[in-house]
């Protein structure tokens, strides 16, 4: 492959990492639970216990589709760039920050939009929805992390692409006295 090849499948790559994030993000937007805060009347704003275990439903939602995505990647990237070698988890690793950083700011601004100016609109008795905010930051890791893992899981379990035609070059250019020593014994 080619530098003009491998520049083109990295594009294509790309653009399926960026689709993907954008595609969790509008199933992040829609699956995640959100907690509605409801305004009193003296204006101060308070969740219910109902509410308050709602609270983490953004970070989960975030991080299943953090492992779908993840893998939808890896396997994409395995699949067009497995001769490429060992740059290919190199490649994986930056491809799924790509997803998963397109989700998640994809994610902030499909939500219902900023929590504070929504707040200060409301009136007594209305109940205001958070915004959606993925405030674990270290769930992108599970992106990398599982787009990472199906090119090495493929690679240590598969076969040895990168080694078999040396095999196949070495057995054809075998010579006649090679073959002669191995006959004798």
């Amino acid at each position: 492959m080619g530098f003009r090849g491998g520049l083109s499948r990295s594009l294509v790559l790309t653009v399926l990492a960026i689709l993907v994030g954008g595609v969790a993000a509008l199933l992040w937007a829609n699956l995640s639970v959100l907690p509605s805060w409801t305004v009193m009347a003296d204006g101060h704003a308070e969740l219910t216990d109902v509410e308050r275990t709602q609270v983490f439903s953004a970070n989960f939602w975030y991080s299943v589709l953090a492992v779908a995505g993840g893998l939808a990647i890896g396997i994409a990237t395995w699949v067009r760039l497995r001769t490429v070698g060992w740059p290919v988890a190199a490649i994986t690793a930056v491809l799924a920050v790509v997803g998963g950083l397109t989700c998640w700011w994809l994610g902030e601004v499909i939500g219902p939009g900023p929590f504070p100016e929504r707040l200060a609109a409301a009136e007594p008795g209305q109940t205001v929805a958070q915004a959606l905010r993925l405030t674990t930051p270290s769930a992108l890791a599970i992106w990398v992390f599982t787009a990472v893992a199906v090119p090495l899981f493929a690679a240590s379990l598969g076969p040895e692409v990168a080694r078999e035609p040396e095999r196949a070059r070495g057995a054809a250019t075998a010579s006649p006295i090679d073959e002669a020593v191995t006959s004798d014994v």
